[in-house]
């Protein structure tokens, strides 16, 4: 009998079936299978490996207008969501190019989510300088560091001009210009047009593997049609397009969801303070606030030392602010410049404005010497020429002129933020602050000033100025609760349902800054308060001269602090209109 035969059984692994179908495949076959199974990347790069295509140039010329723009168009982006896959190629080519800084980028790509929890959606959104029809960039700019190409509509940025105000940061609501401290300037996005003028892709549109950025010919009475005639949505979840008129134009085949939104769009968090710019808004307020105060005395007896004191201090404390806001600036040795924008910035205004008001300032404080000069003059045709031009005379009218062109400054300060379009800058919220400050501070300093002259003064006239510094008092006290109360509404917007721009800066106020918020409020109860209230129960003539001035002083000093801790909330709390960003982990 023949001896038994053992048959072995091996296990057959999914690979070896694999392996074994292939071996039954043929090349083409294999080929075709991969190509499905291939990223956008590995694409590109094998069409590039085994010359598939002619060279780069030649290859993305159907990416690029083949002429130059007719007359009412201009160059934009055109971005296909449907081939966006969120590589970040198109950010790395930029970066690369124009040579950019660690953590600086012009071109980056932000995530939307929405849909239902069936059929959830997100979509990757590729985005740079929208080269818009209308750019609030260069409107804002004071130095006229943008320029907007007649043949091309690109927006440049002259960086040889520019003097670092960041105004244009402020202004642009896709937050497309980006600081560079170390060069002091703003730098952006220019599309390229280097390479364009020779026919060349921007470096974006040559590195996006699948091609879903190109650059195209638009109308640009039909942008602006579109969006503010029509009402024509840019893109869900970024800015409305009525204010600059963007070009950039997103394609997709497939209608994104109504709740989309962006993935950063819960993150909160503050901007930044701008501690230069906090100095020169409340002491330029302040010194308007008592030169106000301060020649509306002039028309009361009240002892002219006092004013004369009233009118340094004032002049001291805009020269202050006039001084710290050049610290701002990354190139201050230019900024001479930032008149040249008068025609369209609230910057500019500002300046010249503002720079009026040091100039009657300063002869305004010089004319309290006036009396002395003509004094010494002897009777006769010089002195009696100036009969007309008497101390008072001139004085009352450069106060009057120091006030107009103070009131003025103050108001295009106002304006500069309002400009913005933001909503905790809306012009009912920072006309309230700014003019509230001047008030305020203005009101603070003319009980100190009165205040020092009642020890020296006989008992009679005492009492009766002792009975105006109390009404000064009472006018501080109600400029103060009136301006808390004012500011105190923001938080009403907690309540709100939805998470808008107002209720982020309540919740920043609350959470975030809530040290600040409560320094702030309790500075202006006590500096605007608490004190007033006291010397006005007590009455200036009891209280002992040396306690009187120190809370007179300690007054000003805290109404002082208050408003810088709230000028300091104005500019952190602010929430920025910009372009959807990535979820942060």
């Amino acid at each position: 009998m023949a001896a038994s035969q053992t048959i072995e059984f091996k296990p057959v692994s999914r690979f070896d079936s694999l392996q074994a179908e292939r071996s039954e495949e043929s090349l083409i076959d294999q080929y075709i299978r991969e190509q499905k199974t291939l990223t956008p990347v590995d694409r590109f790069s094998r069409k590039h490996e085994e010359q598939l295509f002619p060279a780069q140039q030649k290859y993305y010329q159907d990416l690029i207008p083949l002429g130059l723009p007719a007359a009412g168009q201009q160059y934009a982006f055109e971005v296909n969501l449907d081939q966006c896959t969120g590589c970040k190629g198109c950010v790395t080519a930029c970066h690369s190019l124009n040579g950019l800084d660690e953590g600086e980028t012009w071109r980056s790509v932000g995530l939307l989510h929405g849909g239902s929890t069936q059929q959830p959606v997100q979509q990757t959104v590729t985005t740079a300088c929208h080269h818009c029809v209308d750019p609030a960039c260069m409107n804002g700019c004071p130095v006229l560091a943008y320029e907007k190409d007649p043949v091309t509509g690109i927006v440049r940025h002259l960086d040889d001009q520019c003097i670092g105000c960041q105004y244009c940061i402020l202004k642009c609501p896709y937050d497309v210009p980006k600081y560079h401290k170390t060069k002091g300037i703003v730098r952006k996005c220019d599309m390229c047009s280097s390479r364009l003028t020779v026919g060349e892709a921007p470096a974006c549109v040559q590195a996006c593997p699948n091609e879903a950025i190109k650059i195209t010919l638009v109308d640009r009475q039909e942008v602006s049609t579109g969006f503010r005639e029509r009402g024509e949505e840019f893109l869900v979840g970024a800015p409305e397009g009525s204010y600059t008129l963007p070009t950039t134009r997103y394609v997709t085949n497939r209608p994104l969801p109504s709740n989309m939104r962006p993935a950063d769009d819960h993150e909160i968090k503050p901007e930044h303070a701008h501690p230069p710019l906090v100095m020169m808004l409340v002491l330029s307020q302040l010194s308007v606030g008592a030169f106000l105060f301060g020649w509306l005395t002039s028309f009361f007896p009240f002892p002219s030392h006092d004013r004369a004191f009233q009118a340094i201090s004032a002049l001291a404390a805009g020269l202050l602010a006039l001084a710290s806001s050049t610290l701002h600036l990354g190139r201050p040795l230019y900024a001479w410049r930032a008149v040249l924008g008068l025609k369209t910035s609230w910057l500019s205004r500002e300046i010249v404005a503002f720079g009026l008001f040091a100039k009657f300032a300063i002869l305004y404080a010089a004319s309290f010497w006036l009396e002395p000069f003509l004094a010494i003059l002897k009777p006769g045709i010089v002195r009696d020429s100036l009969t007309f031009f008497s101390p008072a005379t001139i004085q009352n009218g450069l106060g009057f002129m120091v006030i107009f062109s103070g009131f003025a400054g103050i108001y295009c300060s106002a304006r500069i933020y309002q400009d913005t379009r933001r909503e905790f800058w809306k012009a009912w919220l920072t006309t309230g602050r700014f003019f509230g400050t001047t008030l305020l501070l203005g009101l603070a300093t003319i009980p100190l000033a009165l205040g020092l002259s009642l020890r020296s003064m006989p008992a009679a006239d005492a009492a009766n100025l002792s009975r105006i510094v109390q009404w000064f008092l009472f006018f501080l006290l109600t400029i103060s609760l009136t301006k808390l109360g004012w500011e105190a509404m923001i938080l009403s917007h907690l309540k709100s349902g939805k998470l808008t721009p107002l209720k982020r800066t309540a919740l920043l106020m609350k959470i975030e800054l809530r040290n600040v918020t409560a320094f702030r409020f309790l500075s202006g109860f006590c500096g605007g308060l608490l004190l007033p209230a006291l010397l006005i129960l007590l009455g200036p003539t009891s209280i002992p001269p040396v306690m009187l001035s120190t809370l007179l002083v300690l007054s000003l000093v805290f109404c002082l602090i208050g408003e810088l801790l709230e000028r300091h909330l104005f500019f952190s709390c602010v929430i920025p209109p910009k372009m959807p960003g990535s979820l942060s982990l």
